[in-house]
């Protein structure tokens, strides 16, 4: 049985210590037969692990329905992650934010006022726990500990930005290891000493979220995480667009220097994204701070496979600070992979 399990200053996949090396693909924002070409240039570029969250309100459009059918065919995008090669990172949320039509969480848990969002609530919690036991038969199976590709889940998304109740915590803790999961539970909060205290329990291991200064950033989380290993659950590479906006990019140069700073303190990473992918339908999100702010179609985020899932620069130059602390596979070839 393969284990994985947090050490003292290492993850440890069977007792050896492991980088993990991620990347972020939604399955819900790329065509089911796109998976595999994706899931393979991140194996090309160097990545061990593939992270993704997961829409509730995508599989949930009214309550007691749950799709796992075409593009939200998790288990089998799961199974895809694991014959590449790969290990996977899953952040079931509930609340995901993603740039996503209302952070994943569905529109029906807004029918009753009284039920409270993203805190220790019944109403709320009830609903979480029959998302939780829909997710159960797919993720627990394909735990690393089963023979399947899952080393770490995520408990809720950057938590300590928005509140700060640690029932609210525990209770999805609790519900997470109710529905058989039993790798390494993560949370991830933005490198600001409040959110890391709010964002997260003893017991669940604390990531950040940043896009520069990774030495600095880092430091600031080693002081709330005095033991095991340092991660960038999300290294920010590009970032989103709302309409009538510029395309935002990031130098190329400077990601890559980021990126190579981060490596260099032994950290772990996920890239976020490593391909955006599309916001289909009306999945777009939007953001509403005094001014109203809709997502694009477009997920591209600047990453290093565009939205076509091609190659950019920033795939060739991300590469080559990956090959400097570690092994890398070759080269994609300039067509996709059968």
């Amino acid at each position: 049985m393969t284990t994985f399990d947090i050490g003292e200053t290492d993850f440890l996949l069977d007792g050896r210590p492991f980088r993990v090396l991620s990347g972020a693909i939604h399955y819900f924002r790329v065509h089911p037969q796109l998976w595999r070409d994706r899931i393979r240039k991140a194996r090309q570029m160097g990545l061990n692990t593939v992270e993704t969250y997961i829409a509730w309100n995508a599989h949930s459009p009214q309550r007691g329905v749950f799709h796992t059918d075409g593009g939200l065919d998790l288990g089998r995008f799961l199974d895809t992650v694991a014959e590449e090669g790969m290990y996977a990172f899953v952040r079931p949320g509930p609340y995901i934010c993603a740039e996503w039509d209302n952070g994943g969480l569905p529109a029906w848990l807004f029918r009753d006022a009284a039920t409270g969002i993203r805190r220790h609530e019944p109403q709320y919690l009830d609903a979480i726990a029959e998302y939780y036991g829909q997710l159960g038969p797919i993720l627990a199976p394909r735990q690393v500990d089963s023979g399947g590709p899952v080393i770490l889940v995520q408990v809720e998304n950057e938590y300590g930005a928005y509140g700060a109740d640690r029932d609210y915590l525990q209770a999805l803790t609790d519900l997470t290891r109710k529905a058989g999961i039993t790798v390494p539970l993560t949370t991830v909060d933005q490198p600001v000493d409040h959110m890391l205290r709010n964002g997260s329990l003893p017991g669940l291991h604390k990531t950040a979220s940043f896009g520069s200064r990774s030495v600095e950033r880092l430091a600031t989380l080693r002081a709330h995480q005095p033991t095991g290993p340092l991660m960038c659950a999300e290294f920010w590479d590009g970032w989103f667009d709302h309409w009538g906006e510029h395309h935002h990019t990031t130098p190329v140069a400077e990601a890559a220097a980021d990126l190579d700073a981060l490596l260099s303190t032994g950290a772990s990473v996920n890239i976020y994204m490593f391909h955006g992918g599309t916001n289909f339908g009306f999945t777009n999100g939007a953001n509403d701070k005094g001014t109203y702010q809709p997502i694009v179609t477009s997920y591209d985020y600047d990453a290093p496979l565009d939205e076509a899932g091609d190659p950019t620069a920033k795939y060739w130059a991300f590469r080559e600070v990956i090959a400097r602390h570690t092994e890398v596979p070759p080269a994609p070839s300039a067509a996709p992979p059968a």
